[in-house]
């Protein structure tokens, strides 16, 4: 308490010094004409009404009623901001004034109206024209409005195209170079180096904005002659072990060509769980862990494309019609179009065939305005169902072979099903899936079951895959901006805002549009698309596009991803993942097991990663059972005199909350001391030993205590050494900490307790609520954002956002952002969340997670991950109402005979208590950790 009043007192008179100065910064206002632009700026100070989420969300405009400004910034500032930020005053006292720059145009009067959201009117008349005080203050403009921009990237989740495409744009028009810090940023490339093939592969954000920053600057080679398509990369051979000769393989694996990922499910059922877990999560796992900023309904996308809809019936009556299901594919684009397909293997084909038929007539009907056709083309010489509209919304090809039914989205994908019934190049006759099988049989009932072949991760990096990834990469792209570029060009009063008029007024680079296939953007009703490829999100699969040729820059990208990975990545490693699950109770818990491994296994492609890890170790450090979180790994000797098994561990108990913020050094310095863990070491490392000053001054008294800065405290016993900021929980854990035997040798080891309803809990809920309340500020901020540079009406911003970045912006505190005005017609955007402060937010993970245990060893020849969840599901209902209509019937889901009219009416049926899921038994709970030897056993 003695703490919170001291603060307290020291932010009012912070506050109160503040409120003295601010006279001295209030409208502060100048501004001075010039061409093309002048350049204006102005300080006010914030009433007190908009203390709290209007300031931190940003909500600053700045106008005048004829629309002469443009591109303004505003930058918050604080009385003494470094003391401020250093004591986290920062967190509870808000800024005291706003500093705005803006470019205008005209040399008449300015009646401005700048809104913080209170709107505050100021007249100014502009100075005339003085190259020296004009140059001066654009400079300012230019480096604040880069220093924000810079700020923005950093803090955003999703890909900066904005703020990249407004700093570059501007730059190029107004002949300004970047700030050195902006301008690093707007040079790097090194996302597309080759060195950096598995961030292309996986799509990442950074390779988007290098690609951006490529085009912007006008490094990408017009369209010209395409030479040959070169030869794919001579991968090392990978040197697979001999299969057992009796290993079980499942019939479904005869029917997926051996360079598609395949994830098996082993039945309807199995794939409902895990369809029913993306559901509740708006199709992203990760929401589970993180409460997310964006959502993107890939699963919904894709379901929708593929024409599949599951049916009322098939959680209880599936199992009867389908005996097992497959999710397989030559990529997981899913964003901008995947090559994906579902595999079924049917014990009731008639039954499956009817349903899946009409779920393809029932999309047909539903997007026969937007020009679906349902027809019969020939593949292989087989008559195969295809369904699509022009822009691939939907594109679903369906075909089968006996009992086999096959639904997919790529063309190629439907070919080499049919092939297989000629060919042995199923995965089921690949030496190195007969492996694997023998790694992980079949008789484990998985209940998912992936496979990543090394064919998979090799097509991938072929010249067809690294070539049409690049285009349809330029394609989104060049989509982006010119939505920005007309936006800011129609905010600016141009008419001509074709793409031919925005390049010649500077919205858009030289080279914008000339790309190598000769596709161009389509905008066509508020939608986006590309003239060969479909619409935004739903592009032709990559197998499916032909690649005719290469430009002289795409053969000499590839040549050099080709001499990296010959030189250095030689192989591609298959991956195998196991998941299945236990029930503990019947209260929905249950334990979900992940077994994954990485075999055969080449060292010298993860070296960087695995160079810092020391030998595996059938041992572990035995740890109190108050830990709550605990992670152990065994280093190598490079810091310390040979391998070193280190621990860090908090254990549950209570947290201090009025301690709680990350803002601020001191701050954050007073949080991890009042967090209740502890860092061990055996042997004793003798790193601060080390330290020059520190390392002399820490010699251990005659109870194994030594005294370190910052208040952190070191003892040493028996043979660990141990740092904590807590004197007590140093004299608790160190005469229990041993090194006891393992049955798992593994190099490191993590264990998380049940924190749903633990004394720490209220600390990771903080965390959580922190961290979310930032990233809702930020979004309300980027749509104001929107509004400010590119003249979007303010109430249109987020559908702009969510349109740019063919996503949509959510709130991470679970509200809804809506666009609220207030009495005096002013006004922003807001999350309905943020009129709930006081009430209590918990964090996603907590709704499920009741503890986890996982290990990971790695050696020559192997990478072995296994980790056990415990999470809780939601109680199955009893007595489920079905829907009254005949299972059988042909209009339903499954077919059958329809009733005649005049047919009497079937009666309301009486509720039906579904089957449980048959999951096995209750596992017995691991067994205690062994108890360490009198002596304290070590090595």
């Amino acid at each position: 308490m003695a703490y919170l009043t001291r603060r307290t007192v020291f932010c009012s008179t912070l506050l109160l010094m503040a409120a003295w100065t601010q006279n001295s910064y209030a409208q502060q206002v100048t501004a001075i004409a010039g061409e093309p632009w002048g350049v204006g700026r102005l300080v006010v100070s914030f009433p007190r009404a908009d203390f709290g989420d209007p300031i931190d969300s940003e909500a600053f405009s700045i106008s005048d009623p004829n629309g002469r400004i443009f591109y303004p910034v505003f930058k918050p500032r604080r009385f003494l901001p470094l003391l401020q930020s250093l004591l986290g005053a920062d967190t509870i006292t808000p800024p005291q004034e706003l500093e705005v720059y803006f470019l205008f145009r005209g040399d008449s009067p300015l009646e401005l109206t700048v809104e913080t959201p209170t709107p505050q009117k100021f007249q100014v008349t502009p100075r005339q024209f003085r190259d020296g005080p004009h140059r001066n203050m654009t400079n300012q403009w230019w480096r604040t409005y880069n220093e924000v921009a810079r700020q923005r990237t950093d803090s955003s989740d999703h890909s900066p195209v904005l703020e990249t495409y407004l700093s570059m744009m501007l730059s190029d028009r107004l002949g300004l170079a970047p700030p050195p810090l902006s301008e690093r940023s707007l040079q790097d490339r090194s996302a597309l180096e080759p060195s950096q093939s598995l961030s292309a592969l996986m799509g990442t954000e950074a390779v988007h904005d290098a690609m951006l920053k490529a085009i912007m600057n006008n490094e990408l080679a017009p369209q010209g002659n395409l030479g040959p398509v070169v030869p794919p990369i001579q991968w090392a051979p990978l040197a697979t072990p001999q299969p057992k000769a009796d290993v079980e393989i499942e019939s479904i694996a005869k029917y997926v060509p051996e360079e598609c990922f395949y994830i098996r499910f082993g039945s309807l059922n199995n794939y409902l769980w895990l369809n029913k877990l993306l559901e509740r999560n708006g199709g992203d796992l990760s929401r589970m862990i993180s409460n997310r900023r964006v959502a993107f309904h890939l699963n919904e996308v894709v379901q929708r494309q593929l024409a599949l809809k599951q049916s009322e019936l098939a959680e209880i009556f599936g199992d009867k019609v389908v005996q097992d299901v497959a999710l397989i594919g030559r990529d997981t684009y899913t964003r901008e179009g995947a090559a994906i397909a579902m595999l079924f293997h049917a014990k009731q084909s008639p039954l499956l065939a009817n349903d899946i038929n009409k779920n393809r007539q029932d999309a047909l009907k539903k997007y026969q305005r937007d020009g679906a056709t349902l027809e019969t083309v020939k593949i292989g010489g087989r008559d195969v169902s295809f369904l699509s509209t022009p822009d691939n919304t939907l594109r679903s090809f369906y075909v089968t072979r006996g009992d086999f039914h096959l639904v997919t989205t790529s063309k190629t994908i439907a070919e080499r099903f049919l092939s297989l019934e000629n060919t042995k190049t199923s995965l089921a006759n690949s030496r190195e899936f007969q492996y694997a099988r023998g790694l992980m049989p079949v008789s484990r009932e998985d209940t998912v079951f992936v496979y990543l072949s090394s064919q998979f991760f090799r097509g991938l990096y072929s010249p067809q895959y690294r070539v049409e990834m690049r285009r349809r990469l330029q394609s989104v792209i060049e989509m982006e901006l010119q939505q920005m570029a007309t936006a800011a060009a129609n905010n600016e009063g141009y008419q001509d805002t074709s793409v031919e008029g925005l390049i010649t007024a500077g919205f858009l680079p030289p080279n914008f549009g000339k790309r190598a296939d000769g596709s161009n953007t389509i905008i066509s009703n508020d939608t986006l698309g590309d003239s060969i490829r479909g619409g935004r999100g739903h592009f032709v699969p990559i197998p499916d596009m032909d690649i005719v040729g290469m430009t002289p820059q795409e053969t000499a990208d590839f040549n050099r991803l080709r001499q990296f990975h010959m030189t250095e990545w030689r192989q591609m490693n298959p991956i195998l993942v196991g998941i299945n699950r236990f029930k503990l109770n019947d209260e929905g818990l249950e334990r979900i097991a992940i077994d994954a491994r990485v075999s055969p296994f080449q060292r010298s492609n993860f070296g960087q990663f695995l160079s810092f890890l020391g030998p595996p170790l059938p041992t572990h450090i035995a740890t109190t059972p108050q830990d709550v979180v605990a992670f152990q790994a065994v280093l190598d000797g490079r810091f310390s005199s040979g391998a070193t098994h280190y621990a860090v561990a908090v254990q549950d108990l209570p947290f201090p909350l009025e301690q709680f913020t990350n803002q601020g050094f001191f701050n954050t310095l007073r949080m991890i001391q009042a967090t209740p863990g502890y860092l061990t070491a055996f042997p004793k490392p003798g790193l601060i030993d080390q330290i020059p000053f520190i390392g002399p001054a820490a010699a251990p008294d005659i109870y194994g205590y030594s005294q370190l800065p910052f208040g952190l405290l070191r003892r040493e016993y028996n043979g660990f050494s141990t740092l904590s900021f807590h004197p007590e929980i140093l004299a608790d854990v160190t005469p229990n900490l041993a090194i006891v035997e393992d049955s798992h040798p593994a190099q490191v080891r993590i264990h998380v307790g049940d924190i749903s309803n633990a004394q720490i809990t209220p600390l990771a809920n903080g965390l959580a609520q922190s961290v979310a309340k930032r990233g809702s500020l930020a979004n309300a901020a980027f749509f104001q954002e929107v509004h400010n540079q590119l003249g979007i009406p303010e109430d249109q911003a987020k559908g702009f956002a969510d349109q740019l970045l063919n996503l949509e912006f959510i709130d991470p505190l679970n509200g809804q952002f809506v666009y609220e005005v207030n009495d005096k017609g002013n006004g922003r955007w807001v999350s309905t969340a943020w009129n709930e402060e006081g009430k209590d937010f918990q964090a996603n993970v907590m709704d499920w997670f009741r503890g986890l245990e996982a290990r990971l060893n790695v050696d020559e020849s192997l990478i072995e991950f296994h980790a056990q969840i415990d999470m809780q599901n939601e109680k199955p209902q009893q007595g489920l109402k079905l829907p009254g209509f005949n299972l059988f019937d042909l209009g339903g889901a499954f077919g059958g005979s329809k009733k005649k009219e005049g047919d009497e009416k079937p009666k309301t049926p009486t509720p039906i208590t579904p089957q449980a899921e048959e999951l096995p038994e209750p596992i017995p709970q691991p067994a205690p950790l062994p108890e360490p030897a009198p002596s304290g056993k070590q090595f």
